[in-house]
């Protein structure tokens, strides 16, 4: 038996039906079973359901149309709500089908079920029937009432019936149904991903409108700015200077990192006409057959994806693939979803939120952290509410700092000093000349706040943090330190350079990223638990926006429990001996390396359309992914290639990036140097001697 559906069940009876008759045969009646709004949900039905299988009972039998609000997350019930016709289709075919197929009709919130006159031979109500089941769910039920509102009359019986058959077909048993509506038959449960691809219509070329000539945007009139040419030309410019951006399409694989799929090219085709055929898989584990169709049309396609060895993510240590983060997100997201929900005001703020920013305040031995969308917004939103906040604050800035943090002190409207890059010299004459201006004039000490990086994420340089905290603390400043590009690489804890030359305590306010060495998403601060406590009652951009998912929280906080561990310091040495080996392979050759103490690798090319094409031609041609840095990113005449090297990297993958790297280099014309044997590639080589000659000893 089909279980009920919240306010009621609806059912059009056929005094008609096969093998028998009545004294009403000559008409359709209809009776109506509207159960009271507090029949409870039967145990069976909620539990096959992932939303309402986590609500309460009580709330059910009182819910009433706010069940609107669940149907939403629905991707059946979405189709209900906004699809006028499909909403129509209320009724499904007749009683004997629906015994011998266990039919569940999952449009109808209501689950109505229909036996008209004629159905045994037809399979379909009749116009008046189905009209009438309209007008009543129309009345009575909470999800299509508004919509079947505004339908014509005269084009109901029609939508219904066309509704009607294409239910029949499309959400037959070994479909899957909607998880609101779910028989006792496991079978029809809403249990694999793909099923909400199927619920939805897929749009095709055909089917796209393009405003044309009425597009005001491309067509403004005489009078008026012309917006499309302009921004036309200034993407003309970028395209003749060589700086306009192009994204690679790769796919990452976690099964075999630093590896990926490249899709750069003609595979997009062949995606789209894989993925354009999925509504029609019969079988309902569709995940693993879409999976394999679509393996075996990529491989007997001109769209065969690439394979190709990544040398430019941040994904510095590979822990976006960790087994155990990962294995923490999947259950995560089967508990609780994959989204937060709202702010950390309003609903957001669940546990996992709660014990991360615990976790990074205890890794950067700091009162309290904060968790923020992105290190972007974090740096953009403290460095701008501190400005505003603090009574005539002035800021002073390394020039070389990431654009975020120019952002956030722009946007603080404060007093703004820039500093030359790394110069804690200049630093401390800006700051004396401030401070003696006050005591000259009989000031109040202002506030002052330096900010800075610790790795730089182009050039790859280590500020002197030590040198800058001490200067900045003699006049009374505050010190702001970015450690994006070194959070989960350097120190004992995995807590940045900070944690590596033991100066935890002299940096009053830290930044972190979540999504490069931890492998997730997001960002944070860590300070002092007042000032923390102050950006979480006013920063715009952590209060008004939603927080991250639970998912990705929880696999942040395994993250950097590993990172701060054994695991993590192991990880940590093969990083630094990788990076080590490759730059001493680059500089043997005579590559233009630029030296920096850090574990990114610059390599000078000062020239955009040469860069551009150096990192083409390494793609197509050898397998190698690197993204050439050019203007804006870098000044005119610093374009770069930026190589990350990751623990991962085996020794084949070394040697072909250097002679790959060595022959589109000669290609591209530009010119190398002198080969450079440095004193630790000599110290190397004694070293493998010395180890050879064990292992010979302890072999004989």
């Amino acid at each position: 038996m089909l279980h009920r559906f919240c306010v009621g069940r609806i059912t059009v009876c056929s005094s008609h039906t096969k093998g028998s008759h009545s004294a009403h045969s000559n008409s359709t009646d209809i009776v109506v079973f509207v159960e009271a709004k507090t029949m409870a949900l039967s145990s069976s039905v909620s539990s096959k359901c992932p939303f309402l299988g986590r609500v309460s009972k009580t709330f059910l039998r009182n819910s009433g149309a706010s069940l609107k609000t669940y149907a939403e997350k629905c991707p059946a019930m979405r189709d209900v709500l906004y699809s006028p016709v499909r909403a129509c289709s209320t009724v499904s075919g007749p009683s004997t089908v629906q015994q011998e197929k266990g039919f569940v009709d999952p449009l109808c919130p209501l689950k109505c079920q229909t036996t008209c006159q004629g159905a045994a031979q037809s399979g379909f109500c009749s116009p008046a029937a189905a009209d009438a089941t309209v007008e009543y769910v129309k009345e009575r039920c909470p999800f299509t009432n508004a919509i079947l509102s505004a339908t014509a009359s005269s084009k109901k019986s029609e939508a219904v019936q066309d509704a009607v058959k294409s239910a029949a077909s499309t959400y037959m048993p070994g479909k899957t149904a909607c998880p609101f509506l779910v028989s006792q038959d496991p079978a029809l449960a809403f249990s694999d991903p793909v099923s909400a691809m199927q619920s939805v219509p897929v749009s095709t070329d055909s089917e796209v409108h393009l405003a044309g000539e009425e597009d005001f945007y491309k067509n403004p009139g005489e009078k008026s700015f012309d917006y499309s040419q302009f921004f036309e030309e200034r993407l003309d410019e970028k395209k003749q200077k060589h700086i306009y951006r192009v994204f690679k399409t790769v796919n990452r694989l976690a099964s075999s990192y630093p590896s990926a799929h490249d899709y750069s090219r003609s595979a997009y085709a062949a995606v789209d006409k894989v993925l354009s055929s999925v509504g029609s898989l019969e079988e309902p584990n569709g995940a693993r057959l879409i999976a394999k169709d679509m393996l075996e049309k990529l491989s007997h396609s001109d769209g065969l994806p690439k394979n190709v060895t990544v040398w430019c993510s941040n994904d510095y240590l590979g822990m976006s693939r960790h087994p155990l983060v990962t294995q923490v997100a999947k259950q995560v997201i089967d508990n609780h979803g994959v989204g937060a929900g709202g702010t950390r005001n309003i609903s957001g703020n669940g546990r996992f939120h709660v014990l991360l920013e615990r976790e990074l305040a205890s890794l950067h031995q700091k009162e309290q952290a904060l968790l923020f969308t992105s290190c972007y917004v974090a740096n953009d939103s403290v460095l701008s509410t501190l400005g505003k906040w603090l009574p005539d604050c002035i800021i002073y800035s390394d020039e070389g700092n990431h654009a975020s943090m120019i952002q956030g002190i722009r946007n603080g409207r404060g007093v703004k000093r820039v500093f030359r890059h790394s110069d804690y010299n200049h630093l401390e004459q800006l700051l004396a000349e401030d401070c003696q201006y006050e005591q000259d004039n009989g000031l109040a000490p202002r506030p002052k706040l330096v900010a800075f990086e610790s790795v730089y994420s182009m050039t790859g340089d280590v500020g002197p943090m030590d040198e800058l905290c001490d200067v900045s603390h003699k006049y009374g400043a505050l010190t702001f330190v970015d450690e994006v590009h070194a959070v989960g690489l350097y120190g004992d804890s995995g807590a940045g350079i900070g944690d590596r030359d033991h100066i935890l305590a002299k940096m009053d306010i830290v930044s972190g990223t979540l999504g490069k060495a931890f492998g997730v998403v997001g960002g944070y601060i860590a300070g002092p638990q007042t000032l923390v406590d102050a950006v979480r009652n006013q920063a715009p951009g952590f209060i008004f926006t939603t927080a991250l998912p639970p998912s990705s929280v929880a696999a942040a906080l395994v993250s950097v429990r590993l990172l701060r561990g054994k695991e993590g310091r192991q990880l940590r040495r093969r990083h630094q001996g990788n990076v080590q080996h490759v730059r001493r392979q680059l500089l043997a050759v005579g590559l233009p390396v630029m030296d920096c103490p850090s574990h990114i690798i610059p390599i000078h090319v000062g020239n955009a359309q040469k860069c551009t094409q150096i990192c083409t031609d390494l793609l197509n041609d050898h397998g190698i992914y690197i993204q050439a840095i050019n203007p804006p990113t870098v000044p005119h005449g610093q374009e770069m290639l930026r190589l990350v090297v990751t623990p991962h990297h085996t020794p084949d993958m070394m040697h072909h990036l250097v002679n790959s790297l060595l022959a589109v280099w000669q290609k591209s014309g530009l010119p190398l140097g002198a080969p450079q044997v440095l004193e630790t590639d000599i110290l190397e080589d004694r070293r493998e001697q010395l180890k050879q000659k064990l292992i010979v000893g302890v072999s004989a």
